[in-house]
């Protein structure tokens, strides 16, 4: 059974120290001696800029090196270096088929997501706040989700939230989630009609890239790439994605200008992908896929520096989302 057609409810056994957090994580490498910096200081002069790059390194130790500008990789087994469209287009025809793509039934979706942001204002109006809420102050919201979709809209979810959290936890970059997260928030279970419409894209995703690249630019005030990145995340989130829609969502990625491949990254719970990502007015947005089957395993929004509003340490996460399950089911359960 693929890994992607199962719940997983038992917490990752991986270190964070093991493996490089999403998106880019790393630290470089540098060299000690004064000869090896002189060295490489002369190599950049004779090459020019095409050399300059800096070096990831993938979980399993073999070193993964990404050009610093156009976002170009080089992974441990090529020849020679691809661009990162070069790379999507390639991954968009590798990718394969999972059980869930033929089969019928519920779209099912188990996902977390943790968004960093403030409480608010005590109004006297709303839902009663949880013991320790404090007005106007940075705080983690998480929440837990399984949903339950029929083609029809009809369906029912679940939903475990948590917060606010005052340490910030759940915005720290090398966060890892297990279940115990989890165990103590406050439930709530919904249903739904017919014709229910969660998603700002209308109608099923389209296989053809240049039809599912105009569902996407649902955005009013679209910011160029990260606008991409959020609606595929959106794509990801709302539907269950069959392997022609992915191969075409992969194309539609290829198609921002700039942006950065990444392989052996890992997600909070210890999986490791391909990331895409975009860094612009001090964010990076990064997409994790499945180099195997395209599936998106998370999605994340990272400060670059100081947060322009929140009063918190800068380099946190504003919003991830983890893709735990994504499959159909026969019925609500």
């Amino acid at each position: 059974m693929n890994r992607q057609d199962r719940d997983i409810n038992e917490p990752s056994h991986a270190s964070p120290g093991d493996a490089v957090n999403l998106p880019g994580a790393s630290r470089k490498r540098w060299s000690r001696g004064g000869r090896w910096l002189l060295a490489a200081f002369l190599v950049l002069m004779l090459l020019g800029p095409a050399a300059a790059s800096v070096t990831f390194h993938a979980p399993s130790g073999q070193p993964v090196t990404a050009a610093a500008d156009d976002g170009a990789t080089l992974g441990p087994s090529d020849s020679m270096q691809l661009s990162a469209r070069e790379r999507l287009l390639r991954l968009a025809d590798t990718i394969t088929a999972t059980p869930a793509d033929t089969a019928r039934g519920y779209a099912y979706h188990h996902q977390r997501r943790w968004i960093l942001d403030t409480t608010g204002r005590r109004d006297g109006r709303g839902p009663t706040r949880p013991p320790g809420w404090r007005e106007h102050t940075p705080a983690v919201l998480a929440v837990d989700i399984r949903r339950w979709e029929a083609n029809n809209g009809s369906g029912r979810d679940i939903t475990v939230e948590v917060g606010p959290d005052y340490t910030l936890t759940g915005a720290d970059p090398h966060h890892r989630s297990t279940n115990a997260e989890f165990t103590r928030g406050r439930t709530t279970a919904s249903r739904y009609p017919a014709g229910h419409q969660r998603s700002i894209i209308a109608g099923p995703p389209a296989a053809d890239p240049d039809q599912l690249a105009r569902q996407l630019a649902f955005d009013p005030l679209p910011d160029g790439p990260p606008a991409t990145l959020r609606a595929v995340d959106e794509l990801f989130t709302s539907f269950y994605v069959d392997l022609p829609v992915r191969k075409a969502a992969l194309r539609v990625l290829a198609d921002v200008n700039p942006i950065s491949y990444r392989p052996g990254v890992t997600d909070r719970l210890g999986r490791t992908g391909v990331a895409v990502t975009h860094t612009s007015n001090r964010v990076t947005h990064a997409l994790l896929f499945d180099p195997a089957t395209g599936l998106l395993l998370a999605s994340e929004q990272r400060s670059v520096g100081a947060h322009e509003y929140l009063d918190v340490p800068p380099g946190l996460v504003r919003t991830y989302t983890l893709f735990l399950t994504q499959t159909r089911r026969p019925g609500l359960r």
